[in-house]
């Protein structure tokens, strides 16, 4: 198409006798150099100075003439050349268009293959929705498809290697979570981490993703021995403030509840449940060495109860003891009953 265009370019040829004219008018101004305007020749001056500006006009005129002249076929030749590539320009938009809708299409078509294997692939090779991350679009090229409409082989490769970093990456986080609770109780913690406590630095590489995990663990196991260390002594408050209540309270309740006891059974029933014998008082427990600056100290309780009649001493001596030690208190030495009636 190129070698079409034939073009016979004649310079134009404008001509004026533009020395003659110059000489003139270099004479003519001369004249007018250095001439001093006054009141008298000031009228003289503007008369010439119009005169001049007439003559510029006429010269401005004839130029302009000439070249609309000469450049009118300049310019049709311009205006047809412009046509002409308007013409082509139209051509070569109108193959593009329909160059884009095939490569849309094939585009189109590319996703469509890759997605399809992806799926393929993910299944194959058992990848779960969370680790399924390959992305295919940007191998969804032209070149992606063969010209039998099939998925081309450096696509299908490509696209096989991201969905291993995706096996690789689940199967890395399988192990991780899997050696969690051993890790955990091997560091000392009496509750295994989850993958909560991790999940922020779950896919780290790694050297990152050990070093990490260090941190939690060493931060949990003092998180952990602070927490042990006050519900011990919270437990020791506790316990403490139990003790005493029951030193504060026990006399009371245990004399209550000798009564109840001894009161729901004759002597005889009740000493053949211990065992078939009658209860004697407890030996005085063997004296503990005693500490520089201690002194032994005896208090003495008295409980005013009413029984059976047919309960025995022996009796409310031993459910006495049985209650007080069940309460805590393994101190008692001797106890004595004392009837009112022997009193009397």
């Amino acid at each position: 198409m190129q070698e079409l265009i034939a073009i016979n370019n004649v310079p134009a040829l404008v001509e004026v006798n533009f020395d003659e004219l110059k000489a003139t008018l270099s004479l003519e101004l001369k004249k007018y150099e250095g001439i001093l305007v006054t009141a008298d020749t000031v009228k003289g001056a503007k008369k010439l100075a119009t005169e001049l500006n007439a003559t510029k006009a006429a010269i401005s005129k004839r130029r302009k003439e000439e070249v609309a002249k000469a450049s009118a076929p300049v310019k049709a030749f311009d205006a047809q050349m412009k046509e002409l590539e308007t013409m082509v320009e139209t051509g070569r938009q109108a193959l593009l268009a329909q160059a884009k809708v095939f490569d849309d299409e094939t585009r189109a078509l590319a996703v469509e293959l890759l997605q399809a294997h992806r799926a393929e692939r993910w299944a194959d090779k058992g990848v779960r929705p969370e680790f399924q991350r390959a992305e295919c679009d940007h191998l969804a090229l032209v070149t992606a498809v063969t010209g039998t409409g099939k998925l081309a082989a450096g696509a299908r490769t490509k696209l096989d290697a991201l969905v291993d970093e995706d096996k690789r990456l689940q199967d890395q986080t399988d192990m991780r979570l899997l050696k969690l609770e051993n890790e955990s109780y091997k560091a000392g913690l009496s509750a295994p981490l989850n993958r909560g406590h991790v999940e922020h630095f779950l896919f780290d590489e790694e050297t990152a993703y050990a070093g990490k995990l260090a941190a939690l663990m060493a931060s949990e196991l003092d998180r952990e021995q602070v927490a042990q260390q006050r519900m011990r002594e919270k437990m020791a408050r506790e316990q403490e403030a139990r003790q005493a209540e029951v030193v504060t309270k026990a006399p009371q309740e245990s004399a209550a509840t000798v009564v109840e006891q001894i009161n729901s059974e004759d002597s005889e029933q009740y000493v053949a449940s211990q065992g078939g014998e009658t209860l004697e008082p407890s030996a005085p427990a063997a004296s503990a060495p005693r500490d520089a600056g201690r002194v032994p100290v005896t208090v003495a309780c008295t409980f005013a109860l009413e029984v059976s009649a047919s309960v025995t001493d022996e009796a409310i001596q031993a459910e006495l003891r049985r209650v007080l030690e069940a309460a805590g208190i393994t101190t008692l030495d001797t106890i004595a009953v004392h009837r009112q009636q022997e009193a009397a």
